[in-house]
């Protein structure tokens, strides 16, 4: 009998390897080019306008791509250890079963209204994530995970749960400082200014989101083969959602000091700013403060915390190397090749196509720079001139950035809020990109149509 070999999906680090690869390659093809730069008067490093000229290559030869894995990893830095330290002390939480006992419980209640409990919930991450970066929300993937499965949806809806929401609040850029703080800086705009119109643009990018998720999950529910993950061997942790524990009062201290240590969190966002290394305090001290609470014995409390530190180790790894990606781009310098081609591009088109066509040129952008901040020094002091020429608001050319530099995000295979999310349940990429990619297709189109709007408004 013939035996057929089954086509094996590639994990993410595969996936991420072979991405190093084409990035080596486009080193060869793409011509070396370079603007100048000049420190402007918020003390930010940009790009003179004007003055691109071409260098010559400096290849990446594809043999030499692991050189860069230390670099990426060390840029890194920042946002793993936090992880590392936010899954410790998530471990300790996850371990008083407070979390599963209180999903499992406000799902029985909910039953039959699940749809209620995605938009709710979608609707929150949207709202924490509108002046705090959703990189900080990568470690309650597993709580999003716990849900879902308490509500007999797969881990995609899951994670979804928190990336997506989180996505809009944090690509539409109401209160973003890193990303819309530096555009605007640049753009000579008041930092947030035009508020009102990025909050606007969540409600139709929250609602095809929402649809689109409880849409997915209602049809797994009725046949789970049409799950993209069906069959695919996942970690799930410690949940095992044929014997859920249930909520009990001991849990209600548990909640209580995660609610405070969420609170504060989303406090110091506001008020102050919001570090790794705070965020990475925050969650240590929550994972420890919960399990004294919840009298658990120091040694139960620290195995705990080493599992947490094991089960963000892999996605810290994934991380480190999708960094190496923009490593690499940046060696071979095609960034600013690419650029100036793009915004040598941008009159061609007529005026009210002009603000969508800077939203896609952000999104192939957003392939060599996926660093917001980095993106925004790079193609802002490019696009905000030409934006003036053309007779576009400088207001519409953040908008423009905010969409392209922001959504983009899901779907790259070496963005670090999709490698930390799609690397908590180890979950491969073509299968999270098979998911998502109809939706970023659905948020383009609604992109552009908002951005035309803004155009025809004069949006300022």
């Amino acid at each position: 009998m013939d035996k057929t070999k089954k086509f094996k999906i590639p994990n993410s680090l595969t996936i991420i390897v072979i991405a190093m690869l084409l990035a080596s390659i486009l080193t060869y093809i793409i011509p070396g080019g370079s603007f100048e730069r000049a420190v402007n008067d918020a003390g930010k490093t940009v790009v003179v306008p004007g003055s691109f000229h071409y260098i010559e290559q400096t290849p990446v030869n594809p043999l030499t791509i692991l050189d860069y894995v230390f670099d990426g990893l060390s840029d890194a830095g920042s946002i793993i250890f936090a992880l590392l330290c936010a899954g410790g002390g998530l471990g300790i939480v996850l371990a008083t079963n407070m979390f599963q006992g209180a999903a499992c419980s406000f799902s029985k209640k909910m039953s039959g209204k699940e749809w209620v409990v995605i938009a709710v919930l979608m609707t929150l991450f949207a709202l924490l994530c509108i002046p705090i970066n959703l990189n900080y929300f990568i470690p309650f993937a597993p709580l999003g995970i716990i849900i879902a499965m308490a509500m007999g949806y797969d881990a995609l809806v899951g994670i979804s749960i928190i990336m997506i929401g989180g996505a809009v609040g944090f690509s539409c850029g109401a209160m973003n400082l890193s990303n819309t703080g530096t555009a605007q800086a640049i753009a000579e705009l008041p930092i947030f200014s035009g508020m009102a119109y990025r909050l606007i643009c969540m409600i139709p990018f929250l609602a095809v989101s929402i649809i689109y998720i409880v849409r997915y999950g209602n049809k797994i529910k009725a046949d789970p083969t049409k799950s993209y993950i069906y069959g695919t061997k996942l970690d799930f942790g410690n949940f095992d959602p044929e014997n859920v524990p249930a909520f009990e009062k001991r849990h209600i201290p548990v909640a209580i000091v995660v609610c405070a240590s969420i609170a504060y969190m989303i406090y110091v966002a506001i008020f102050s700013e919001l570090s790794f290394k705070t965020s990475a305090s925050i969650f240590l001290y929550m994972g420890l403060l919960s399990g004294i609470v919840y009298r658990m014995p120091l040694e139960d409390i620290c195995k705990s915390f080493t599992n947490g530190v094991k089960g963000m180790a892999n996605t810290g790894v994934l991380i480190g190397f999708a960094y190496a990606i923009s490593g690499i781009l940046e060696a071979g310098n095609v960034m600013d090749t690419v650029v100036n081609a793009l915004a040598n591009t941008l009159g061609l088109f007529p005026a009210i196509l002009q603000a969508p066509a800077m939203f896609i040129m952000h999104i192939i952008v957003n392939f060599f720079v996926t660093s917001g901040s980095g993106q925004a020094a790079v193609t802002m002091p490019i696009f905000i001139p030409v934006s003036d020429l053309v007779g576009m608001s400088r207001q519409t050319a953040v908008l423009a950035f905010n969409f392209g530099d922001g959504f983009c995000n899901f779907i790259l295979p070496h963005a670090a809020a999709t490698m930390g999310f799609v690397g908590c349940a180890n979950i491969p990429f073509p299968k999270w990109f098979q998911f998502i990619i109809k939706l970023f297709l659905i948020w383009v189109v609604v992109g552009c149509v908002l951005l035309m709007i803004a155009t025809s408004m004069n949006y300022a």
